[in-house]
């Protein structure tokens, strides 16, 4: 009784055998079966269009069939089984099989089976991946400007990533640390919502700066979705105070100018002197200093308050007034005289005539330097201890340069002193002159406007002079011209007599008249005429 059972047992362990191994036949593939066919995965972004390709490497004649993740046939062989526009053939031959679908949504996502209906059936399954782009992110959390010192909290969001986006802070080109992504998914929908917050303490730097939230997710390219937000910070003014020049001059007008570099602009400013009030001739004209008339009671060291309402803050500048420029107070103090005369035999080497050193001679002798400044004395001594005038010196100095004028009165009024001749002595080269303004020396080469004023005067008398006398010269030649001509004239003006009309002042008619002029002599050689 026992072996029906043992029996029966055997039966059923060889029956379970042969269902096992027929079911994992069916899962296996075989990478040299011909028959077997080829799938791939895809990935794809929400609206875009995935292509699904199912090949062989032979054929026997079977068809090739796709169907979608609910097994709906969507194509057998080139035949259309389901009514959707979105899905085209793209290829149909023995050995491959290509679809494809358009506009693809989320819910397109899942796996799709290739089929060729074999003995046994053979099957190949591609997965199609839908990506949710992100939207583009949003900033949050900044309204209105931040006072200088404040801190700023910004929120970044995303949504409809599938997978979740990744958030990225920037401060123009610099990457910021911001807070961790939070992600959310979205209730009956496959996508997700991302969020990060950025925490920054702003200073007035950050006035105008751009603030960059940026998504990176595997449907975008890098960069391609990102949003910026422009600080506005508050804060109180730095002020600094401009001058007009660098040189303030007294007896000038000049102006002081209050700049105030805050957030918002400065509404008022005020003035002050440290140590001490402004001058009554200082006016203050909001931003502006301005000073009708310096002096040197304006030194000193002022001070500029600028208030934008956020705060105050104070600027100085150091007030010097210099000297003035008086171009009337050139120091002419010495006067050179560069000319080197050629000496007569009987004068001695170093005296010229008229010039001597003699103390009993009323001509000066020309010295090197001859002191012609405004604050010397009305009067000078001379090195022998004669006293002369600056006037005298000048006019010395003025016959020295112009020795061909004549002596002034106060060069001539001495009996012994004789008028220098100069007709033997080398042409005199220009003197050079000393200027002395403002303690430094110069020299000219031409010290024709440094000579003395008389001397100068005279000079352009000759001059009109000399003009005068050439007139007076041309008109006395075109008189006699005019004479000449009129002479001329006079004495070739008559009346002039034709060959016929000769004798007949003798003749009682016309035809002794004729026989007159001929001279009474018929066969008489003819008289040419001329006519003038």
């Amino acid at each position: 009784m026992a072996f029906p059972s043992a029996l029966s047992a055997l039966w059923s362990a060889s029956l379970l055998t042969v269902l096992f191994a027929s079911v994992v036949r069916s899962n296996i593939v075989y990478d040299d079966d011909p028959l077997q066919p080829v799938t791939s995965d895809e990935m794809v972004s929400v609206g875009g269009t995935v292509t699904l390709t199912c090949r062989v490497a032979e054929s026997d004649n079977s068809s090739l069939q796709w169907s979608n993740t609910a097994q709906q046939t969507l194509y057998f062989g080139e035949k259309r089984a389901l009514r959707d526009n979105r899905i085209q053939l793209h290829r149909s031959t023995p050995t491959e099989l290509s679809i494809t679908i358009a506009e693809v949504q989320l819910s397109d996502e899942g796996e799709y089976t290739c089929s060729i209906f074999t003995m046994p059936v053979r099957t190949a399954r591609a997965t199609v991946t839908v990506l949710g782009e992100p939207s583009k992110p949003q900033i949050t959390g900044f309204e209105n400007p931040v006072l200088e010192g404040g801190t700023v909290i910004l929120t970044c969001t995303s949504t409809g990533s599938k997978p979740p986006a990744s958030l990225h802070w920037y401060r123009g080109e610099e990457e910021l640390k911001g807070g961790p992504n939070v992600v959310e998914s979205v209730p009956d929908d496959p996508t997700y919502n991302v969020s990060s917050e950025l925490t920054l303490e702003v200073s007035r730097e950050d006035d105008n700066t751009l603030i960059t939230c940026a998504v990176n997710h595997s449907s975008l390219n890098p960069g391609d979705k990102r949003t910026e937000q422009a600080l506005r910070v508050l804060y109180s003014p730095n002020v600094q105070i401009q001058p007009q020049s660098t040189l303030p001059r007294e007896g000038e007008k000049f102006r002081l100018q209050c700049l105030g570099d805050g957030n918002p602009e400065p509404m008022s400013y005020s003035w002050k002197k440290k140590d001490g009030e402004l001058s009554l001739l200082a006016k203050a004209d909001g931003a502006l200093l301005l000073f009708e008339m310096l002096n040197k009671s304006d030194n000193g060291v002022y001070l500029c308050n600028a208030d934008n309402g956020i705060g105050m803050s104070q600027g100085e500048y150091t007030l010097l007034v210099q000297d003035p420029v008086n171009p009337d107070s050139l120091d002419v103090t010495t006067l050179s005289l560069g000319f080197s005369p050629s000496l007569p035999s009987s004068s001695p080497p170093d005296v010229l005539p008229g010039f001597g050193s003699d103390p009993t001679s009323s001509a000066p002798s020309p010295p090197d330097l001859v002191s012609t400044s405004s604050p010397s004395p009305a009067s000078s001594t001379a090195p022998s201890g004669t006293t002369t005038s600056k006037s005298s010196t000048a006019t010395s100095l003025s016959n020295n340069l112009f020795p061909d004028l004549p002596l002034s009165p106060d060069s001539s009024s001495s009996p012994s002193a004789a008028p220098p001749s100069y007709s033997s002595l080398a042409p005199t080269p220009t003197p050079s002159v000393s200027i002395q303004l403002n303690g430094v020396y110069t020299f000219a080469d031409d010290a024709v406007d440094n000579a003395d004023p008389t001397a100068m005067s005279t000079s352009s008398g000759v001059d009109h002079a000399v003009i005068g006398g050439v007139v007076a010269v041309i008109v006395f030649i075109l008189l006699c011209l005019l004479i000449v001509l009129g002479r001329y004239l006079i004495r070739h003006k008559g009346t002039y007599l034709t060959h016929e009309a000769k004798g007949s002042d003798d003749a009682p008619d016309a035809d002794t008249a004729i026989i007159n002029a001929e001279g009474g002599h018929s066969g008489a050689e003819d008289k040419k005429e001329y006519f003038i």
